[in-house]
């Protein structure tokens, strides 16, 4: 399934929101808007200004706000990338050097607050306070999961609700906040606000599930950074959760979080274990679940172009090879 002919209802208006998202790159200081660009051609499937876009038109909207609204989300998600490869020290994304890999620590911190502020400017400019409440807290939300994830060792419990309440931060939170601030922006009722809302957190919550189900079985070339990179990490996600619960073998697993070291073989072969067993095909089930609420949420709107777009869509999130 091509995520570009899912979006093709509102395809005219992702490239203006790609142009808006050039044109927000420019800053005074030559080398900070250079790191902004950077960060914006390097791509991405510009879901969450999809999001935005045809949960708006599933009521009436103000096409300008919508636009704005939807360039802001990006911008937001753009500057949780740049924060997100300080903390995980990463030196790739998406087969280019990370801004941290290049500026000191400081200026990245900076460089991430810079167009964090950049989207809650763009934001403002929408006029809404419903949408910017729910702006600030998707933000607050994303930060706090950052912070919580660090003190907690860095994800490596092996507790699902832990796992459920990372993974919502991460990614669902900001889904959700797309799809519930475009019903607040449009003519939605409070049952249709809370339709998108949902919509947008269980398609986050799969789309998470399988990206960490990737993180096993996908190429370096697919997903862009190494294989079984989460767990060398010391991540622990959804199919190292299930293949804990199941394997006999998760005794290994114990001894590759603690403190006595393990040798890149023994990693490796963890890595190879789970990438085999019926936990990726667990977690992909339920990834599958997920979208399945996410479709069963948008059955109170009218067929529409918009409506068969995101149902589409939930099934191209589970689907997905990269």
């Amino acid at each position: 399934m091509d995520i570009h002919a899912i979006f093709t209802p509102i395809e005219s208006e992702l490239n203006q929101v790609e142009a808006r998202l050039r044109s927000e790159a420019r800053a005074d200081f030559g080398p900070l808007a250079e790191v902004i660009e950077a960060i914006i051609e390097s791509g991405g499937k510009r879901i969450r200004p999809a999001l935005v876009l045809l949960s708006g038109h599933l009521r009436s909207v103000d096409e300008e706000h919508l636009l704005r609204l939807a360039t802001s989300v990006e911008m937001l998600h753009l500057a949780t990338l740049i924060h997100d490869d300080l903390l995980d020290k990463a030196l790739v994304r998406r087969g280019a050097p990370t801004i941290s890999s290049k500026w000191s620590e400081k200026a990245t911190v900076l460089a991430g607050d810079f167009v964090l502020a950049k989207a809650a400017k763009i934001s403002a400019q929408v006029q809404n306070f419903a949408v910017m409440s729910i702006f600030a807290d998707a933000a607050m939300v994303l930060c706090e999961g950052e912070i919580r994830q660090d003190f907690n060792g860095h994800g490596q419990s092996t507790d699902r609700a832990e796992y459920y309440q990372h993974i919502f931060a991460k990614t669902a939170s900001l889904f959700a906040a797309c799809t519930e601030s475009a019903a607040a922006l449009s003519e939605a009722t409070l049952e249709e606000r809370n339709a998108l809302r949902t919509y947008g957190h269980s398609l986050g919550m799969a789309f998470q599930i399988i990206d960490d189900v990737l993180d096993f079985v996908g190429t370096q070339d697919e997903i862009g950074k190494p294989v079984g990179n989460d767990l060398r990490q010391g991540l622990v996600t959804l199919p190292t959760i299930y293949f804990y619960e199941q394997d006999a073998r998760r005794k290994t697993l114990d001894s590759l979080f603690s403190h006595n070291g393990h040798t890149e073989q023994e990693l490796h072969q963890v890595v190879e274990w789970i990438r085999t067993s019926p936990a990726i095909q667990a977690a992909r089930d339920e990834a599958r679940q997920q979208a399945e609420q996410a479709r069963r949420s948008l059955e109170i709107f009218p067929e529409s172009p918009y409506r068969t777009a995101l149902l589409e869509l939930a099934e191209y999130v589970v689907e997905r090879k990269k």
